[in-house]
């Protein structure tokens, strides 16, 4: 079945993505492996980095997608 408008983006995900771009701009970006709280499953995050003086703040931002991403996504405008 053809959805006729897909989802809007929420407010957050499009802050969140403003986020990357700023932080892949000024080279502050790092891919951190890290253990999913729900499952318990080791992902790789896509994180900003905040500087503060010789401290360092790890902001994840997203999730690497695993296994195949066009097997695991849809798009929601097409059947």
């Amino acid at each position: 079945m053809k959805q006729e408008h897909p989802m809007a983006l929420r407010k957050g995900d499009k802050a969140n993505y403003e986020t990357l771009l700023r932080a892949a701009k000024s080279g502050d970006l790092a891919l951190i492996s890290a253990i999913r709280k729900a499952d318990g499953a080791k992902v790789a995050l896509v994180c900003a980095v905040n500087r503060d003086n010789k401290d360092y703040q790890f902001v994840p931002l997203a999730v690497m997608v695993e296994g195949n991403p066009y097997e695991a996504f849809e798009d929601p405008t097409t059947e």
